[in-house]
């Protein structure tokens, strides 16, 4: 878990795949298949997703503060059910991803400069 000392750049730079999570999540609260079909649906993304690599790093993430398990699932969420768990983004979560879009924005206009854009 963050402490209060802890910026979001000190997460950075993120793993893609957990970027990717953090964005699956910006909406609503999700399942694990509704993550994975989710990132199935990016054509950048090769090859399926694998639920031991997905809830490995969901773990990392959750353990870091930026996921938490959501508690408001029930009717805010269609079709919930009480069997699966519901994850969603935290605050830090969201301050850490516009802190990884602010990184890859600056390295992106570094590549730009030295390569012509």
């Amino acid at each position: 878990m963050p402490t209060n000392s802890e910026s979001p750049v000190d997460f950075l730079p993120l793993h893609p795949e957990s970027l990717r999570i953090l964005l699956a999540l910006r909406d609503e609260p999700l399942h694990g298949y509704a993550i994975v079909k989710v990132l199935e649906r990016d054509p950048e993304r090769a090859g399926r997703v694998l639920p031991a690599n997905l809830y490995r790093r969901m773990r990392t993430l959750r353990d870091q503060g930026l996921i938490a398990e959501s508690r408001a699932v029930g009717e805010a969420v269609e079709g919930a059910s009480e069997r699966r768990r519901y994850f969603e983004m935290t605050p830090v979560g969201r301050a850490v991803a516009r802190a990884e879009r602010e990184r890859l924005r600056g390295l992106l206009a570094e590549v730009e400069e030295a390569l012509g854009s």
